[in-house]
């Protein structure tokens, strides 16, 4: 990757970014979701895309290198998150988060952007959209929701939701329900055990922090219902979802593709909540044709060159 580096953007709470690429290039702005790190992009991913394009990964507040809003262990978080969520009385919304990510091409200067968000960065993404439409080039959620008030995620979830915003004895035991808790959400995309430890190591060693986990998990269920605000994105849009998503119930992305005016909506079997590498293609093949002009050729061009 060409002219990688990191930056904060300061505020109460500073925002960490990574960025790669020709910053003469088009600018994709990506951002990940609910206790997730920039380490947790592909690798392989950003090497691609910073040959065509500007990339600014934007590290969500409350977690890896960026500010915190509370304490790591938030008892008073977790025990909000036993009620239904008042948007008046949590530490912050999903608009808030947007108003970061917005605050961070603001300072950099960037005046067309296209977004990419995964699960609750999607989320993120289209608030984002919806806000700055003419500014956004493009907008494309992966694993997300429609912006019911209510996040539609199938049984069992919200439980490991809790757990994992709960606190840990030691860091060994959050190390081994963090092994657990990828490997149930990525399937039924492969994740080996060896990968997941590895993944969850570089977790904790990056800065997962449970208070800051259940604070942003506040936010995705507490910033009420955003389903308007889909309707006001005019950027071309891409909806990916996978079909056996246990995070987030996969016919939220229908409904979201049917809020978005003319976006694009691809499912992807054997797919969980996951960064899919045959989801991650047809995203990078969708950025490329949407954000890289290609000129038209006429007849008599194609006749010349014949």
């Amino acid at each position: 990757m060409t002219n990688t580096n990191t930056k904060a953007i300061t505020s109460d709470c500073p925002i960490h970014i990574e960025m790669h690429g020709d910053v003469s290039a088009p600018c994709i702005v990506m951002i990940l979701g609910l206790g997730m790190q920039l380490t947790e992009w592909p690798r392989d991913l950003l090497q691609r895309l910073s040959r065509d394009f500007h990339l600014i990964c934007v590290e969500n507040r409350d977690m890896g290198l960026s500010g915190r809003c509370g304490p790591d262990i938030d008892t008073e978080a977790t025990g909000m998150l036993a009620v239904e969520p008042d948007p008046n009385t949590i530490p912050y919304t999903l608009f808030d988060m947007r108003d970061d990510v917005l605050r961070v091409v603001d300072t950099l200067n960037i005046d067309q952007f296209a977004i990419v968000g995964f699960s609750m960065g999607g989320m993120i993404a289209q608030l984002v959209a919806a806000k700055a439409y003419g500014r956004v080039s493009g907008m494309v959620q992966i694993c997300s929701s429609a912006g019911e008030a209510d996040m539609p995620s199938p049984s069992g979830a919200w439980d490991r939701f809790l757990r994992t915003a709960s606190p840990f004895d030691t860091e060994q035991e959050l190390a081994d329900w963090l092994v657990e808790d990828l490997i149930w959400w990525s399937n039924p995309t492969p994740l080996s055990k060896t990968n997941a430890r590895a993944a969850a190591l570089d977790m904790i060693a990056g800065g997962f922090s449970p208070g800051g986990y259940a604070r942003q998990l506040l936010a995705l269920n507490g910033s009420g219902d955003r389903q308007e605000d889909l309707k006001n994105i005019q950027a071309p849009a891409l909806v990916i979802g996978g079909a056996q998503d246990r995070c987030i119930e996969p016919d939220s992305s229908r409904r979201a593709h049917e809020l978005i005016t003319g976006s694009d909506l691809v499912f992807y079997e054997g797919m969980g909540h996951a960064l899919d590498p045959q989801a991650l293609q047809h995203l990078e093949n969708w950025l490329v044709e949407t954000l890289i002009p290609h000129p038209e050729i006429t007849a008599q061009d194609a006749g010349w060159r014949i």
